[in-house]
């Protein structure tokens, strides 16, 4: 008679090893979906941002619209950004992230249909403004949504809400212009096809796993929710502020006024034109994040504010050159300086505050850089139609690459007090 042989029970280890990496693909792949949902609803609910920019030049022959209420026009879109991290921060901590992007979307597809059925500047501003709360609401929820939804533990979500913001600015202007020069009904076609997408990617999200911190819902509040970061790096929070501050002003800068001055620095016309110079802003802004994303913002916002005052001063010597290579060549550097200057304020976040935090701080930098969105292209836009745009557009930029030093300076002089810590810290222990 053989002896039965009897195979060896798994050690308690092993079960739990395989438990455990059976628990983390579930979580993994419970994770990996609606990331990818709030992914597409931020690039498309940042889409609508910037789809009517090179639509403005129709709009002007449309309605004799002088440059002034052009840019009125697009900074109402700012404001309601601004509104929306100001105070409707609070929803995203009451709601979870995913209720609130969806909220959003439904919202941006009401404004785009207004867009569309606008009949005068008011009727226009009055659904930008609409895009404008809805698009501030989608970004602050979105990207905290993928920090926490983020497959990776924590490594990616920043990063990928970077990328994917200026992915969805640059296809705005790039799908505007494209549809309005070769579609039918320039002025409403743009509008409809982002409005389906966005109800489309609501309805997407109802099947959405909320994040697990979504359960621990507090209280509602309309108060502004805004916090400073810790004491440690609130230098460092300052520089990237300020260098995504001017990267704001340069870009919708741009933005607004570019169909204007292309059509007498370009031999070609047309808003696929304007679209696509605008788009390639935010291009660069994209892809000099991915071989970046690694780099400490020690590093990446030194690079971000020499690249931004080199963008400034090549548009103004552009403007007064006449030159659509030097503008060209600006566009190009002032959208690396853009992409890598606000990447460096969401990794700053996403590194030096708790879970808790993140909502306050994040709407405390996208406020103030939206400021930079808002309140100098609006004067550059009263004093244009006084002046001339060459003329303020070249005053302004010089102005911008003024300010840049200043990032420059705080950076130094963190990275001064932080060596001078770490050398008396050593100090005290080897005594």
């Amino acid at each position: 008679m053989t002896a039965e042989v009897r195979t060896p029970e798994p050690v308690p280890s092993a079960k739990k090893a395989r438990t455990t990496a059976r628990t983390t693909s579930a979580r993994h792949h419970r994770r990996s979906g609606p990331f990818v949902l709030v992914a597409l609803s931020l690039a498309v609910g940042t889409m609508g941002a910037t789809l009517s920019s090179p639509l403005y030049p129709l709009y002007e022959l449309a309605w004799d619209m002088p440059h002034a209420t052009t840019t009125a026009v697009h900074v109402v879109y700012m404001a309601g950004v601004l509104v929306a991290f100001l105070f409707l921060g609070g929803l995203t901590d009451r709601f979870g992230p995913v209720a609130v992007v969806r909220s959003g979307l439904l919202a941006a597809c009401l404004g785009l249909v207004a867009c569309a059925f606008a009949r005068n500047a008011i009727d226009l501003g009055a659904g930008r403004a609409l895009i404008g709360l809805a698009a501030g609401t989608i970004s602050t929820a979105a990207t905290i949504g993928l920090l926490r939804l983020d497959p990776a533990g924590g490594r990616v979500g920043s990063v990928v809400a970077s990328v994917v913001t200026m992915v969805g600015f640059g296809s705005g202007p790039l799908l505007g212009g494209l549809l309005a020069q070769f579609a039918p009904a320039p002025l409403v076609t743009p509008y409809v096809v982002v409005a389906v997408a966005c109800a489309g990617l609501a309805a997407a999200l109802l099947s959405a796993v909320k994040p697990a911190s979504d359960e621990d819902a507090g209280y509602l509040s309309f108060r502004p929710n805004l916090r400073a970061p810790s004491i440690e790096v609130r230098a460092t929070f300052v520089a990237a502020t300020l260098s995504t501050f001017v990267a704001y002003a340069l870009f919708t800068l741009l933005a607004a006024l570019a169909p204007a001055f292309l059509a007498g620095l370009l031999p070609w016309h047309g808003p696929a034109v304007s679209g696509t110079a605008v788009a390639a802003v935010l291009a660069c802004s994209a892809l000099v994040q991915l071989p970046a994303r690694r780099l400490a913002p020690r590093r990446t916002i030194p690079l971000a504010t020499i690249l931004l005052a080199a963008g400034a001063l090549l548009l103004a010597a552009a403007m007064q050159l006449c030159s659509g290579a030097l503008f060209a060549l600006a566009d190009l550097t002032i959208g690396m300086g853009h992409g890598l200057s606000f990447m460096s304020g969401l990794v700053l976040i996403r590194t030096t505050s708790s879970d808790e935090s993140h909502t306050g701080i994040l709407s405390l930098y996208l406020a103030l850089c939206y400021l930079g969105a808002i309140v100098p292209v609006l004067l550059i836009g009263r004093l244009a139609d006084k002046v001339g745009l060459p003329l303020t557009v070249t005053a302004f930029c010089l102005g911008f690459a003024s300010l840049l030093p200043v990032s420059l300076v705080l950076i130094l002089g963190s990275g001064a007090r932080l060596f001078i810590a770490s050398a008396l810290g050593d100090r005290d222990r080897s005594g």
